[in-house]
């Protein structure tokens, strides 16, 4: 017997009245229903259901197909999921950040003054007020300088907008079979990320852990840990499978310390006061080198968009002009660009041969 299609069937309408116009038209065609009074009869509310259940459908599928691309995607889950497997870490917040000088002179009646004074990692300094808010600032290192003439001057120590945070996990591969670690803030610098693995509770030694950049380098050896953005927005820690990076062990405790910051709203401050003592000297004085940089936010969807296939594109190498560019506007401290110039030596006025020029406007510089 042969088959015939039926050219009352239509699909090309996808709004809720033309769907349930369709169905109408798709009765009327079935010699049952082509009398029927669709308007003033109980079949009217059933047709509504029809219409309302396939305009549902037809919005949730088309939904799902523009998550499933990066150019389309809407969701910033489904868009780090595709960034995730290109290899592609979108930026956190950045704070703000300066230089400073410190200066330390311990009082005449101070005795057995040390022949070196230390600046201890997360020291916190409070900028001017900005807006009426005062923002603290910490190092991010320590810094150790010599005592000459009664007088410490640590020189250029570089400073950080945020607030310093630590956490420790313990390592269980029972509840934690992928030893995936989050970090709860969600405001975290990873620029400021420090991570040490103790052996365990009663074994008291550290091994510092870096963060994966080159894979090719890698293997079962290697103390690196791993750095994604997780679908909630925060940041995850996880570490190697003893192939691309040493596998940790249960009971073993792991440390990650981080500065907390606000991004852009601590820029251009500048006149800041040491709000504790440095190896108990409080006579201390701070000498602002330069204002505080712009700082940045959180990389934003149409940011991860754009640069995300060009550095897949890029693939940790800079050959051509489009390389460098990528490759400078993912530094490590993912501040943000306003505009980046590169060219070739030859292109120069007389040329230079065998060489790359770049020119970098930071935003806010």
């Amino acid at each position: 017997m042969a088959v015939t299609s039926n050219t009352a069937l239509r699909i090309t309408e996808l709004d809720f009245d033309g769907i349930k116009n369709n169905l109408k038209n798709y009765l009327r065609s079935q010699s049952e229903f082509q009398d029927y009074d669709f308007e003033g009869s109980g079949m009217s509310v059933l047709l509504d259901v029809l219409a309302y259940n396939t305009h549902y459908m037809g919005y949730y599928l088309n939904m799902v197909g523009n998550e499933m691309f990066m150019d389309t995607a809407q969701l910033r889950s489904s868009i780090l999921s595709h960034a995730k497997n290109i290899n592609y870490l979108p930026g956190s917040k950045r704070g703000a950040k300066t230089l400073v000088n410190v200066l330390v002179t311990p009082s005449n009646s101070e005795d057995n003054v040390a022949t070196s004074l230390v600046l201890s990692k997360y020291s916190n300094f409070l900028g001017e007020d900005i807006d009426g808010i005062n923002y603290n600032f910490v190092t991010t290192d320590s810094t150790t300088v010599g005592v000459v003439a009664n007088t410490a001057t640590f020189t250029n120590v570089a400073i950080k907008q945020g607030q310093p945070a630590t956490i420790s996990f313990v390592v269980d591969s029972t509840e934690n079979p992928k030893y995936l670690f989050e970090l709860p803030q969600p405001n975290v610098d990873t620029s400021t990320i420090k991570v040490l693995v103790q052996e365990s509770s009663s074994n008291g030694t550290t091994t510092t852990y870096t963060q994966a950049s080159n894979y090719l380098t890698l293997d079962s050896s290697s103390t690196v840990y791993f750095l994604q953005e997780g679908i909630g927005g925060l940041f995850q820690i996880y570490f190697g499978d003893d192939i691309l990076g040493k596998k940790l062990k249960n009971g073993n405790i792991v440390i990650v310390s981080y500065v907390v910051t606000q991004g852009t709203a601590a820029a251009d401050a500048n006149n800041f006061v040491l709000m504790n003592t440095i190896s108990g000297y409080s006579n201390v004085t701070v000498q602002s080198v330069t204002s505080a940089t712009q700082g940045s936010e959180k990389e934003s969807i149409a940011s991860i968009k754009f640069q995300a296939p060009k550095s897949y594109s890029a693939q940790n190498r800079a050959v051509t002009k489009e390389d460098y560019i990528t490759a400078i506007q993912q530094n490590k401290e993912g501040y943000p660009l306003e505009a980046v110039s590169v060219w070739g030596g030859e292109q120069n006025d007389p040329p230079v041969y065998g060489q790359v020029f770049i020119a970098i406007k930071p935003t806010g510089g």
